[in-house]
């Protein structure tokens, strides 16, 4: 484990209670069908849980997972009002902005707190509607020293902080029958990772400026080789069937991988595990990952069009994605492949050939996404720029967000017709029914 040693602080004991925003009222969007969003899988709440794991004695926290768990805002309120903690801390994401704002309204929490994503640009809004505090970037450090100076009013901002020196999530808090894969009778999943996948982090941020992106931490903070291969282990003790990490760019620096992978190889480590990552040519790493166990690599191609690949930011070209799809296939690595539809000079020709050209690249698994103008994404903020909407919407939004947003959208009726057409197509040649196992 980390040999992080958390201090204890000299303020009185506090009952804390951490929650991630539950999706009731979430904004709708048309980005990911639900197909590619089976119930049976869940994730723990790795932000919430490394905060939980540094904060001291003689305080106690427990961490409610309303996202997996499903609960509505009155369900939430409702525990809440049953634990009576102390201080109420909320993860949030800009689409769960209306249940945050509910549960802020409505908690009789004598001190109420906001972190997460939605926090990074919309903190002064958050505050108006009735945080006490808001954390923006990694709270690790500074939600126990706002514990220790007393829980004072206001904005708190850090920087990353070393993921080599802080203990690995708290994961005892979580009841892990919650996260145990049980598809719904006649449901089929896009692959097997066994009854127990349970995902880590071995780095955070992402350095990449891909226009359409909402991934707000743009510095790449990784975990040293040693330390990952630690977690691991604490996984594999907590009776994990599998691992995924979870990472942005899990593949960024060469050398990190390939002493990660030397020490599971080393230690004959017998789980298997998977990862995110950007499209990789590097064929050492690539045969190095499936001698360590690595079955899957999930990664963003999102487009097979090099002058599209271009207008996205994106740093692969075709021949780039050609030859890891070549290696992945080489060294029966699994591809799960996210690729975009509706992307600016996209072509009708493009969009009837892309399920071939996807079968001759040897992917068995691609996850179609429609392209929107997400928040605070360049591609949002270039769209406005051009006129295309009447009003900053999500600006709008933040402000007195309302339950079921629905996003808006710059293509036409018809435009949007035919990409619903076409996602369509494709789910029916790529659906879970055609999928492999792993």
């Amino acid at each position: 484990m980390a040999s992080a040693t958390v201090q204890h602080s000299t303020t009185k004991p506090l009952k804390i209670t951490l929650i991630v925003c539950p999706p009731e009222g979430e904004v709708v969007d048309p980005v990911s069908p639900k197909v590619y969003k089976p119930a049976a899988v869940k994730y723990m709440p790795l932000g919430l849980l490394s905060v939980a794991a540094n904060i001291p004695a003689p305080h106690t926290v427990s961490v409610i997972d309303a996202s997996s768990l499903g609960l509505s805002v009155d369900e939430v309120l409702e525990r809440i009002e049953q634990s009576q903690p102390d201080v109420l801390g909320l993860s949030v994401v800009t689409y769960r902005a209306w249940a945050m704002r509910e549960i802020l309204r409505k908690s009789s929490a004598p001190i109420k707190v906001v972190g997460g994503p939605h926090a990074t640009y919309h903190h002064a809004m958050i505050r108006q509607q009735g945080a006490h505090a808001v954390f923006v970037g990694d709270a690790e450090k500074t939600f126990p020293q706002w514990l220790a100076d007393g829980c004072p009013p206001g904005l708190f901002r850090s920087k990353p902080v070393d993921l080599n020196t802080i203990p690995f999530p708290a994961r005892h808090l979580m009841n892990l029958d919650d996260y145990r894969i049980q598809p719904e009778p006649g449901t089929k999943l896009l692959f097997n990772a066994g009854g127990l996948r349970l995902p880590m982090f071995s780095s955070k941020g992402c350095a990449l400026k891909c226009i359409y992106c909402d991934v707000q931490q743009k510095e790449y903070n990784a975990k040293e080789p040693q330390v990952i291969y630690n977690e691991f282990t604490v996984l594999k003790d907590l009776g994990a069937t599998s691992i995924h990490v979870l990472d942005d760019t899990f593949n960024m620096k060469k050398n990190r991988v390939m002493e990660m992978c030397d020490l599971l190889i080393k230690n004959q480590f017998p789980l298997s595990w998977s990862v995110r990552g950007i499209v990789e040519v590097r064929e050492e790493i690539i045969k190095t990952l499936k001698e360590a166990g690595c079955t899957r690599f999930h990664a963003g191609i999102e487009h097979l069009d090099d002058h599209v690949l271009k207008i996205f930011r994106k740093s692969q070209r075709y021949k780039d994605v050609a030859k890891f799809c070549a290696l992945c296939n080489k060294y029966d690595i699994d591809i799960v492949a996210y690729f975009v539809l509706g992307a600016p000079d996209e072509t009708d020709e493009y969009r009837e050939r892309l399920p071939d050209m996807i079968r001759e690249l040897g992917i068995r698994m691609p996850f179609f996404n429609i392209l929107t103008p997400l928040s605070e994404t360049e591609y949002y903020f270039d769209l406005l720029k051009k006129g295309m909407f009447k009003t900053n919407f999500w600006q709008e939004f933040v402000r007195d967000p309302v339950r079921d947003f629905v996003i808006p959208q710059h293509r036409t009726q018809a435009e949007e017709l035919a990409l619903t057409k076409t996602l369509a197509h494709y789910l029916d040649v790529f659906g879970p029914s055609k999928s492999v196992t792993s």
